[in-house]
């Protein structure tokens, strides 16, 4: 995110998703440098896989794709667009959408709400975890909530993180939320933060990153090999590093018939 954040605050963060403007003394910077680093490519200038592949996950979330509404609320946003891309649209008019005020009212968690309020510290990965599946059960979902926290950034590592984003790509019936640190793909200030996974490429090796910081980005393309070295990368709250949350419906059935 684009915040005014250096090293005295970055031992600070857990996934606290901040938001705000350039720093006064990086504005020169900011007249010149592109939206994103190397490592991203945003969707609006590669949509090649989403035109001929199912991507199904991206097709079933975009509808509800949102914004985090404060500069730490990305862990609810993301829950907010997980729940809504598994229930489905509603049938009845008297059905509501899940929003972020919802999920938070539903759970509630007086830590999630403190901790992703305006000026909130954010989630660390262990808490969120449990946070997802207390939402899963908060929305009455019969759903497998799985987490997969890499150690290190080897061949084996990245096998298998192939193999749980390949697995995910098949259908809409799991959403696969990640917990990253923002800057080592968007080329910007080091920051914890989550997102939902928007579709993965087997064939480049990409994936989607359906970015909940809409102030500042659109939904962005990585190497996966980016985004495991992203999840590794240690802070205070994490010192081993964040991961990914595979939430996975046990009946598939069609959507759009959950009420409620």
């Amino acid at each position: 995110m684009k915040a005014p954040l250096r090293s005295a605050l970055l031992a600070l963060l857990t996934f606290a998703c901040l938001a705000g403007p350039p720093a006064a003394a990086q504005d020169a910077q900011s007249e010149t440098k592109p939206k994103f680093g190397p490592d991203a490519v945003p969707m609006t200038e590669d949509r090649e896989h989403l035109r001929k592949a199912g991507a199904p996950d991206f097709w079933a979330m975009i509808p509800y794709y949102t914004a985090q509404q404060t500069g730490s609320a990305c862990s609810v946003a993301s829950v907010a667009m997980m729940i809504n891309a598994l229930r489905g649209l509603p049938p009845l008019s008297s059905n509501r959408l899940v929003t972020q005020a919802r999920v938070l009212n539903e759970v509630d968690d007086d830590g999630w709400k403190a901790a992703t309020a305006e000026n909130g510290d954010g989630v660390s990965f262990a808490d969120f975890a449990g946070l997802v599946q207390k939402s899963v059960d908060a929305f009455g979902l019969d759903a497998t909530v799985e987490v997969f926290r890499p150690k290190d950034t080897s061949p084996e590592t990245l096998g298998e993180l192939r193999r749980i984003l390949g697995e995910n790509e098949r259908d809409d019936s799991d959403i696969i939320l990640l917990a990253y640190d923002q800057g080592t793909l968007t080329g910007d200030a080091t920051v914890g933060h989550i997102a939902p996974l928007g579709a993965y490429d087997a064939e480049t090796r990409r994936v989607l990153v359906m970015d909940v910081d809409r102030l500042w980005y659109v939904p962005y393309w990585s190497s996966d090999e980016k985004l495991l070295e992203a999840m590794v990368k240690p802070d205070r709250s994490d010192p081993t590093g964040s991961g990914l949350i595979h939430v996975r419906l046990k009946d598939v059935r069609p959507k759009g018939r959950t009420a409620g």
